[in-house]
């Protein structure tokens, strides 16, 4: 008999010695320790919520046959019976990335060729590689190695190389992030990926973290062994290689022609260039490939003392030295027009990070390591932008106008940050007051900042609902819109301001031979979400093609 306890409120030290926990699921089941088997941990939570803050567990176990259990479940916890002979969570929900399906012979000329090598890229290239099927894999930016010498000249000296940066090169955006790998997509594939990243260095943990992450120098040591299995498995990445355009014969993309002239001609093809790469949709555009303008967001980065976040959380002096880790939030506020504002991507212990691929012009993201030990939080706090608020910025029916929407308010963001990719800034209170504040702004953005209006970098209608929302978001978090709080402008790219439209099954509608994917095609939202998504497009063109079906 397997069981299940959910909402078990229990400190680490209980959970992590096996004889401590097996005395506790014995008294929460009335049976004899002797009795308990293969206790295992499968999600695990902080309730900060409550004071003190609790360590939450969702724990199986397996009792004798012939044991006869009188559960008591703690206040808060819950207890299930599981199918018998159930095998644990950690065993099952096992996708293409662990057991390939049988495959029938595929027809000849059944090349693929994977446009950009971020998680959606790499995760499809690995699991057509598992699928007998290697793809080509073109990607405009550099290795890893070369990518981080590069990012490093910017964010020191604002020295810009436009194909290699935070936004191109190996491993794509998410390789300069907080690494979160949470999602709230219902897929099976989202074990697998998980699995898989574990396989490749992850910590064990993110397999129960309700809300895990791995940080932005463990994601490098992952790419280097991502690198490793994709060349075992006979996959071809090519680095510097710019898509320029997409080659069309009748209905059919038949391959793809380079920056330098060199043509391509294999398929089908799956694009997968992250929101960033803007020649890539307008190759789509002028091929045929149907697109429409899609809502966005676009508002500034925050950033506050991390002490000062782990005590209004926890609501305690010292939560570090109770062993809690860095403390993160989620705001969300509907108002302002009816637009709603939010908090995104924040990065516990992170550094403000410059993001820009093209010269004049200024957005930043946010980033962290493992650890999360950096002075400050951050995150972006955004407000909804709709695909008709792109109206005056040019032509209504251009697919891609989101883009030009973007381009306005990043070059406003250089222009007031002085030049050298320095990002202006201003303290919450003073943004909220309508003033430049002055003296030293303390941040952790690189290269530096400069005092400035960040209104100037914003739509009106923005800044009127990000100071309605700071106020809001401080009577959640007391002092989250006062004096510790620094704004630094502009965040733009939360997502794509395009969507190229697919059927059910990932191929373009109208044009065959042809699979947009993840957070470009806007399909996902992160790391898991874009590989799922990749993962998914690359078992759907396997089996198209086995099928004789290759559209």
């Amino acid at each position: 008999m397997r069981y299940r306890i959910t909402g078990l409120a229990l400190d680490p030290p209980s959970v992590e010695d096996p004889h401590q926990l097996a005395a506790v699921l014995a008294r929460i089941l009335g049976v004899a320790s002797t009795e308990i088997h293969e206790p295992t941990v499968v999600k695990h939570s902080l309730d900060a919520r409550r004071r003190p803050a609790r360590h939450i567990w969702s724990i199986e176990v397996d009792l004798d046959n012939d044991a006869e259990p009188r559960p008591r479940p703690p206040r808060g916890a819950n207890i299930r019976l599981l199918d018998e002979g159930a095998p644990p969570a950690a065993l099952r929900a096992k996708g293409v990335l662990e057991e390939a399906p049988s495959i029938r012979k595929l027809p000849a000329g059944f090349e693929p060729i994977i446009v950009g090598a971020g998680p959606a890229g790499l995760f499809a290239a690995l699991a057509l590689g598992r699928l007998g099927a290697a793809p080509l894999v073109l990607e405009r930016g550099p290795r890893l190695e070369r990518r981080n010498e590069d990012v490093e000249a910017f964010w020191e000296e604002g020295e810009l190389t436009e194909d290699s940066g935070v936004m191109f090169g190996e491993g794509g955006a998410g390789v300069y992030s907080d690494g979160k790998i949470y999602t709230r997509t219902r897929n099976p594939a989202v074990s697998s990926v998980l699995k898989e990243l574990v396989e490749l260095g992850a910590s064990p943990r993110i397999l129960v973290e309700a809300r895990p992450h791995i940080g932005r120098d463990l994601l490098q040591d992952i790419q280097l062994n991502f690198r490793d299995e994709l060349e075992d498995l006979g996959v071809e990445v090519r680095f510097g290689a710019r898509v320029e355009a997409l080659l069309r014969e009748g209905d059919r993309i038949i391959g793809v022609r380079l920056a330098g002239g060199e043509e391509i001609r294999r398929g089908p093809v799956m694009m997968a260039t992250g929101h960033s790469a803007r020649d890539s949709f307008v190759a789509m555009r002028d091929a045929g490939v149907p697109l429409e303008a899609w809502s966005s967001a676009i508002g500034l980065r925050i950033e506050h003392p991390q002490v000062f976040v782990d005590r209004a959380q926890y609501k305690m002096a010292e939560p570090r030295l109770r062993g809690l880790p860095p403390a993160d939030y989620h705001l969300a506020w509907h108002g302002g027009g009816g637009r709603g504002s939010y908090t995104f991507c924040m990065c516990p212990g992170g550094t403000i990070i410059g993001a820009s691929n093209l010269p004049g012009q200024l957005f930043l993201n946010g980033m962290s390591d493992g650890a999360r030990s950096g002075e400050f939080a951050n995150a972006g706090v955004v407000v909804q932008v709709r695909a008709a608020d792109y109206a005056p910025y040019g032509p209504p029916d251009d697919p891609l106008i989101g883009f030009k929407f973007q381009d306005v308010w990043e070059s406003k963001a250089f222009e007031l940050g002085g030049g050298g990719f320095v990002a202006p800034a201003q303290r919450v209170e003073d943004f909220l007051d309508d003033r430049i504040s002055r003296g030293d702004l303390r941040t952790s953005y690189r290269p530096g900042v400069r005092p400035a209006d960040l209104r100037q970098c914003l739509p009106e209608y923005v800044s009127d609902a990000l100071a309605q929302a700071l106020h809001a978001f401080g009577r959640r978090i007391q002092g989250f819109d006062g004096k510790l709080g620094t704004l630094l402008g502009v965040e733009t790219r939360t997502s794509s301001p395009v969507r190229v439209l697919r059927d059910d099954e990932c191929r373009a509608f109208g044009v065959k031979g042809f699979y947009p994917v993840g957070e470009g095609a806007g399909y996902a939202g992160g790391i898991v979400s874009a590989a799922v998504d990749g993962i998914r497009a690359a078992e759907l063109m396997v089996e198209h093609a086995s099928a004789r079906l290759v559209p």
